[in-house]
């Protein structure tokens, strides 16, 4: 079997996303000079620092000038020498601060050092100055110099384990030279064996740069010191991760959270059984948390998404709505609101939750299932124009306006109205793989094949591994024509590319069956029917029975499938068919 456009592309099935770390801030994160010049960092307009007594010569205004108008023109390495040197010349901390970032901006390692230390030199409280000398040391190599800073920020610091690991990773988190950082930890911990914070950031370190056996090591040493600390308790579940044992650290994972209850471990691990697909024991996770914070935004959002995967659509709409009643997720949480109403079979509410979609990546869905609904209704008219007032702000959203509506038309049947969508969208857009697949399925309905295979073969002849078409192509031949052969190295092609995949496996047994391999054919389309009761599958493995002579077994298959899927053309025809020729 091939499966359907609307299956592959146009309304993604609503998931779960899990949430990332944070990145943090760091040397790199130099805004564009143009946009800075004559500002100042907040840590230095909030010192009260001696400023040198220097004159404002003509010479100093000019060279001033003459370096922003240099930034304005992107002549970014006149603009480093020219603040260099009034750097050098006053030993101003401001213009020292902006020469260094400049000059970290164009990449000038040398100089932004030199300037650096300019600024450090006359300004050493300032917080910016000491964090990106510590990380132009590091670059250049001068750890002892590097080290003193970072010891210093670090008694100076009255955070908390976990501020002050902050304050590390934004020193030190996105520095390039990842050895040097990692070196630089590494003599930190020489002297501070027994610093959680630094035990921390080094563990964290080694594991982003791939050292697991030392990330390993520092974590157990960390969880030695912490029992039980919820940051480090999920670096050793990011650690087991990384070593493919899934199952070890959610094992882990829950015996921490049996013993120590906190909301912040129960929630990474609800997060863990969802990725574990795990859904109720998930759930229980969330409504924990909910029942002592039923104001948390993050684990309302997560708890209604896994009760709407879980079919439980009124705590699923319990969750959401207590989301827009709080005036956060409201885009996301209407979306959801939405599809729990379309499933409800309540077109008219689910349209007016999609139609409150005004912004996010759920927009043109919104839109789009809006208008296939209203489609559905009869007023295609009204679903077209619902889209139209759509304005794409750049060719990936317009290609996506243009399925949507080819599949609105689709959907009621207008199949000679969603194939002229399909050939303006490929003029508009001409080359792209998923309008051709589409127009390749309208071809389909309307009995084209050979404009069919040609959209199909054009897909292949940029994205020979492309498994849709190959599948789909494959099926077309073993099903239309008499090309079986030829059809069996498309879907066998297919299915060395995705060997699970259900309409792959069906398709790979009826070409077997137009073939004459009964037995051979049986066997994929079982494997099929066992992996998703899909009604056209039934129909296959049902017809291939019927034809080896086992005709019981194919009515039980058929009548198992009918009880799911009553109103099924494809059974209820083919059913007909066989049963109506007389036996030989």
């Amino acid at each position: 079997m091939r499966l359907g456009f609307k299956d592959l592309i146009i309304f993604p099935a609503i998931g779960l996303g899990l949430a990332g770390l944070g990145g943090c801030a760091s040397v790199s994160q130099v805004k564009q000079p143009a946009e800075q010049p004559a500002q100042q960092s907040q840590s230095v307009a909030a010192a009260k620092v001696e400023l040198p007594n220097v004159e404002l010569t003509p010479k100093i205004l000019y060279e001033s000038l003459l370096a922003d108008v240099a930034i304005q023109r992107a002549q970014y390495p006149v603009a480093v020498k020219l603040y260099r040197d009034l750097a050098v010349e006053t030993g101003d901390p401001r213009i020292a601060e902006h020469a260094t970032r400049v000059a970290l901006f164009a990449r000038d390692i040398d100089t932004a050092r030199e300037t650096g230390q300019i600024w450090l030199d006359h300004d050493p409280s300032n917080l910016d100055a000491r964090q990106i000398m510590t990380a132009l040391y590091v670059k250049s190599g001068d750890y002892d110099n590097a080290l003193a800073l970072l010891e210093g920020l670090l008694e100076e610091s009255n955070g908390d384990d976990h501020e002050r690991y902050m304050l590390i990773l934004r020193l030190l988190g996105r520095e390039q030279d990842k050895e040097g950082a990692r070196t630089l930890m590494e003599k930190y911990l020489e002297r501070h064996p027994d610093d959680v914070a630094g035990l921390y950031a080094y563990a964290q370190l080694a594991l982003r740069d791939g050292k697991i056996e030392a990330s390993d090591e520092t974590s157990k040493r960390l969880l030695e010191l912490k029992p039980d600390w919820p940051p480090a308790v999920i670096l050793r579940t990011r650690i087991l991760q990384a070593t493919n044992r899934a199952d070890e650290a959610l094992d882990y994972m829950t015996q921490v959270v049996k013993r120590k209850g906190d909301s912040e471990l129960r929630a990474e691990l609800g997060r863990m059984l969802l990725d574990a697909g795990e859904y109720k024991k998930a759930q229980v996770q969330f409504e924990q948390i909910l029942k002592d914070d039923p104001d948390k935004v993050d684990i309302l959002f997560l708890a209604g998404g896994v009760a709407s995967q879980l079919d439980e659509l009124d705590r699923a709409e319990k969750h959401f709505l207590k989301l827009i009643e709080l005036g956060v997720r409201q885009d996301e949480s209407a979306f959801f609101l939405g599809d729990i109403e379309e499933r409800r079979g309540h077109p008219e509410k689910a349209i007016e939750w999609y139609d409150k979609v005004r912004r996010g990546p759920n927009q043109i869905d919104a839109y789009g299932r809006s208008a296939l609904l209203q489609a559905e209704m009869g007023d295609i008219d009204a679903a077209r124009a619902h889209l139209a007032t759509i304005v794409p702000r750049n060719d990936g959203q317009r290609l996506k306006l243009i399925l949507i509506e080819g599949e609105v038309l689709r959907a009621v049947g207008h199949y000679e109205d969603a194939l002229n969508v399909y050939t303006h969208g490929l003029e508009e857009l001409p080359g792209r793989s998923a309008l051709l697949y589409a127009r390749a399925m309208v071809y389909d309905k309307l009995g084209r094949i050979e404009d069919m295979e040609r959209d199909l073969r054009a897909i292949l002849e940029t994205q020979p591994d492309h498994v849709e078409a190959l599948n789909s192509l494959g099926y077309t031949l073993a099903d239309k024509t008499d090309r079986y052969q030829e059809a069996l190295t498309y879907i066998k092609r297919a299915l060395e590319l995705r060997p699970n995949a259900f309409h792959i496996m069906d398709s790979y047994g009826w070409v077997q069956f137009k073939l004459g391999h009964y037995d051979e054919a049986i066997k994929y389309l079982r494997q099929a029917y066992e992996a998703n009761d899909d009604p056209e599958v039934a129909a296959h493995l049902g017809e291939v029975l019927w034809v080896k002579g086992e005709r019981d077994e194919a009515r039980r298959i058929w009548q198992q499938a009918l009880k799911a899927y009553p109103d099924s053309e494809v059974i209820l025809k083919v059913k007909q068919r066989l049963e109506s020729q007389p036996d030989k």
